[in-house]
């Protein structure tokens, strides 16, 4: 019974945690994409996460708050002590770079705008290859070229993409008499926005650090004198004592959260809202 119970407590705990980060959540869903693929890894390594920090502090206290707990733990822990956001957004400015700079070369070859985004799909970086040749596949269904590259920006999601691509969606609108300059700008101001973004990269490694170190060394303590001290806990088993652990809970959350935002950098506002309307 006992089991059972912290099974559904697990459940509950879980599921909490996946309401709270879908109502939270920055990045839309597309209406057509199955839940299974709408599901990115990061989401499903934070879900493993809490299931296992979830089932873990129910089996060790028997609470249902505690599961609760456990659950939100599980969810964050893997976003506080991870940096991979970041290098994330420094790895797509660094391909959308790269892939400009050979746009412009090969634009430079005596190619029209459209020929020479069709020749860059082979050696585009491995991380913007599906991007560029959906592009590729939208321009050839017909799709206007300025409303592909919106298309393209809406994909890649960001702020510093969006800057990037603008220049080719003003050079589709409107022509170019001189794209290949305006290509190697627009290449240049990327490789300026990937140093600010490394710049500020490390500008927030010391909090960053500074927060991991007490997010560890709260949950060890925490840890350790549930395994180790278990009447220190035993006033929180009675019900006025789990209200008290979920205010208490909730502080800390409060907390973690707030050095958690202040270690990440915060995203920009994005340039073009959607494919179909770009701002």
């Amino acid at each position: 019974m006992t089991v059972l119970i912290v099974l559904c407590s697990t459940g509950i705990g879980v599921g909490t945690a996946l309401i709270v980060a879908g109502l939270f959540a920055t990045t839309p869903v597309r209406k057509k994409m199955s839940f299974a693929k709408g599901i990115d890894a990061a989401t499903r390594q934070a879900a493993v996460s809490a299931l296992i920090c979830a089932a873990a502090v129910g089996l060790i206290t028997r609470w249902p708050v505690g599961v609760a707990i456990g659950a939100a733990v599980g969810w964050t822990l893997r976003s506080a002590l991870s940096s991979a956001s970041s290098h994330q957004v420094a790895n797509r400015l660094d391909a959308l770079a790269t892939w400009i700079e050979t746009l412009r070369d090969s634009v430079a070859a005596h190619r029209g705008l459209v020929a020479a985004i069709e020749s860059t799909v082979p050696s585009a970086p491995a991380s913007l290859a599906a991007n560029i040749e959906a592009l590729v596949i939208r321009i050839k269904s017909g799709t206007p070229l300025d409303r592909a590259f919106a298309a393209l920006a809406s994909e890649l999601a960001d702020a510093s993409a969006d800057e990037a691509i603008a220049p080719l969606i003003l050079a589709a609108r409107f022509g170019g008499a001189d794209l290949q300059n305006l290509l190697g700008t627009a290449a240049a101001n990327t490789r300026d926005q990937l140093a600010l973004v490394q710049r500020t990269e490390v500008a927030r490694a010391k909090p960053r650090r500074e927060m991991r170190l007490v997010v560890v060394v709260t949950l060890g303590f925490v840890l350790a004198t549930l395994t180790i001290g278990h009447g220190y806990f035993t006033p929180f088993s009675t019900p006025t004592g789990q209200i008290v652990l979920v205010v208490i809970a909730g502080l800390f959350a409060v907390g973690f959260g707030t050095m958690n935002r202040l270690s990440r950098p915060q995203p920009s506002p994005r340039l073009f809202v959607s494919p179909e309307q770009p701002s």
